[in-house]
């Protein structure tokens, strides 16, 4: 007799309470507890209204899009199923209403907090808005649920960047959280921009930073809620669900891809034998399902001083450096091209400055000036600079994390997949040692091309005569400059010797 999957049976009849549910791991994790929880109670997400579109319309467009056609399909999405909770995580107590907070505190047995800020540049006002406040007020709510069986805090692998081994607990903040609150309340946006250097000092950006503050409040509930926290690395494409590749934004690797299938982005300060620790999207949502079913079937007392951790990473188990992600990516640039390339494909990382300064000013800069000088003479609308000031802008960003590696400890990770029945292993299952890093960054490429970029496969024999013309151009450039040096050279050389002879 196959077996029962037991978190199945657990989620069965229980009441969720998602934040970021309309982010991209929010997203895939409301479509995996439809699709594999299918008795599951009633799900309710914070939704942030919008200009002139109402929380509960945008969780109708959101079920309408194509991440969730097959629940469509079969007739698992329907009315009473997700509700959508109108609120912010940036507001005091989420926002959300007298009224539907009762609800949740009557009816909310598992919270998933995923709602945060994830941009590197943002400013640390609303990086702490969103990230620790916000945290702390999904706490505050939490409190007061008299069916709460777990709650699962999702930060980040690089919470403690500062670190060079990171194991599954909790370090102390990375600085006073009642001070950190004090400056962003007295200081004006100037000099709060003015002193957040030496604030987060030993940390790339606010994100990883407001991250950590968050981790130590959180770990400071421990002995009063039943909670855990999940650290995602570098989250990517999907590997195998909802299908593989799927992705609907442009953050994290997502950006570079496009921009090297482009032919905008050829250089990558970094050193290519660092660990590029990246996750693939349902690898995360898988754990995150699990580890609340573990927490909420722990035999021993759930609220105890030491909060579990899982480190939720590919490193300990399958790594991948940054040269094999662009060793296996390079081929995808001609065998799935990309629309409206501008230089046929050709990405490097290297840890010389003085190489990456060359190859970002003569093949990226002085071409996207080029390109929109011949855009802007055929009257079009100028973008390329845009796009390249941008993409710089993001290498610079990634920096720290191109040019340092961490060891991670997965302990808590492994021991939890090895609790795993088979029918979860096969449902739930996370174990990362089993993909091919290869197979998985061509589907990432395919991915990228059909949800973000909204491009069709009948379009890629186009895209491939403009890359093999670029290159012929390209080449006969190459040999038309090569020719003119050495017929410079020569005709020196030449008149030296006449006159020498003379």
């Amino acid at each position: 007799m196959a077996a029962e999957s037991e978190i199945a049976r657990w989620y069965r009849g229980k009441t969720v309470f998602i934040t970021g549910a309309t982010g991209f791991m929010g997203k895939v994790l409301l479509e995996k507890l439809l699709r594999s929880c299918p008795e599951i109670g009633p799900i309710y997400i914070l939704v942030r209204e919008k200009k002139d579109v109402l929380s509960h319309e945008r969780v109708e467009n959101m079920l309408t899009s194509d991440l969730f056609n097959e629940l469509r399909n079969f007739g698992i999405i329907h009315g009473d199923r997700v509700h959508a909770i109108p609120g912010d995580v940036s507001l005091p107590e989420l926002g959300i209403s007298p009224e539907d907070r009762r609800l949740l505190q009557d009816t909310v047995s598992v919270v998933f907090h995923v709602a945060a800020t994830v941009r590197f540049d943002e400013h640390l006002r609303l990086a702490v808005a969103m990230n620790f406040e916000g945290t702390k007020a999904v706490l505050q709510l939490c409190q007061g649920m008299a069916q709460l069986a777990a709650i699962v805090h999702v930060s980040t692998a690089y919470s403690n960047c500062d670190l060079s081994v990171i194991e599954e607990r909790v370090y102390p903040p990375p600085a006073n959280p009642t001070k950190v609150l004090q400056y962003v309340a007295g200081l004006d946006d100037d000099a709060l921009d003015f002193v957040t250097p030496r604030l987060i000092y030993g940390h790339p950006n606010t994100y990883t930073f407001t991250k950590a503050l968050a981790e130590d409040i959180v770990a400071k509930h421990s002995t009063v809620l039943p909670i855990v926290i999940v650290r995602p690395s570098i989250v990517a494409a999907s590997w195998k669900e909802p299908r593989p590749g799927w992705v609907d934004n442009f953050n994290g690797p997502t950006a570079l891809v496009v921009g090297a299938g482009k032919g905008l982005l050829t250089s990558i300060y970094g050193r290519k034998h660092v660990i590029v620790d990246m996750i693939p999207v349902d690898v995360c949502i898988n754990l995150f399902i699990a580890a609340a079913w573990e927490m909420g079937t722990r035999k021993s007392s759930k609220l105890v001083p030491d909060i579990r951790v899982y480190n939720c990473v590919s490193g300990p188990f399958n790594p991948l450096t940054w040269n094999d992600f662009i060793t296996h990516m390079t081929p995808c640039g001609t065998n799935y091209a990309m629309s409206d390339t501008i230089l046929p494909p050709d990405i490097v990382m290297t840890s010389s400055r003085i190489r990456h300064a060359f190859r970002t000013f003569f093949y990226q800069s002085i071409v996207a000036h080029v390109g929109d000088f011949i855009i802007r003479s055929s009257g079009g609308k100028p973008k390329l600079k845009h796009y390249q000031q941008k993409l710089n802008h993001m290498v610079s960003l990634l920096e720290f994390f191109t040019t340092h590696e961490w060891e991670f400890k997965a302990n808590n990770v492994k021991q939890l997949n090895d609790r795993l029945n088979s029918a979860d292993q096969e449902i739930f299952g996370f174990d990362i040692s089993k993909i091919n890093w290869k197979d998985y960054v061509v589907s990432y490429y395919i991915g990228i091309k059909k949800n973000v970029l909204r491009e069709e496969d009948d379009a890629i024999p186009a895209a491939q005569k403009r890359i093999a013309a670029f290159k012929f151009v390209g080449n006969t450039f190459k040999v038309g400059l090569m020719l003119s040096i050495s017929m410079y050279l020569l005709r020196y050389y030449n008149l030296s010797k006449f006159r020498k002879i003379r």
